[in-house]
């Protein structure tokens, strides 16, 4: 295992520890068993706020899926390290998707015209930079916009 990928698998495995399930019928991928109603994510302290300056370019996960199973309807706007990310400051970042799975994707749109996304019927590990501003930005699974869905703020 080369360590790009060692990488990419404790990042998407811590991920996948932070992240609850949510269902949607009628797909081709098996949605969570059971009657119970998707449990949300925990509550989790927001990410301190990156400081401006020397924080340009910090990297953000983008990603759905989970290491253990691609097809898994969760979605999660992490870290570096993981962690998932609720709040940032504006600036300028990396946005790497890890999209392991053709039945979701992962789209950020929000203030300034940002709306970047992967392609739903593929798979890819791509990385684009973005210049957040204040406000609030959602990421989203297009096909499954009632159930995979998060927002993170950006503050100014």
């Amino acid at each position: 295992m080369t360590p790009r990928s060692a990488s990419i698998t404790a990042l998407l495995a811590a991920a996948a520890l932070a992240l609850a399930g949510c269902s949607a019928s009628g797909e081709s991928a098996t949605p969570p068993s059971g009657d119970a109603a998707p449990s949300s994510a925990p509550a989790t302290e927001p990410s301190s706020p990156a400081s401006s300056g020397d924080e340009a370019g910090m990297a953000l996960i983008g990603m759905v899926g989970t290491a253990d199973d691609p097809d898994a309807y969760e979605i999660a706007l992490t870290d570096a390290d993981g962690q998932p990310v609720e709040m940032l400051a504006a600036g300028d970042y990396t946005l790497t998707f890890a999209d392991r799975t053709a039945a979701h994707n992962f789209r950020l749109t929000g203030p300034g015209g940002v709306d970047v996304a992967t392609d739903v019927a593929g798979t890819d590990e791509t990385s684009v930079q973005v210049t957040l501003v204040a406000g609030t930005y959602t990421f989203v699974c297009d096909p499954h916009p009632a159930t995979m869905v998060g927002e993170v703020e950006v503050t100014g």
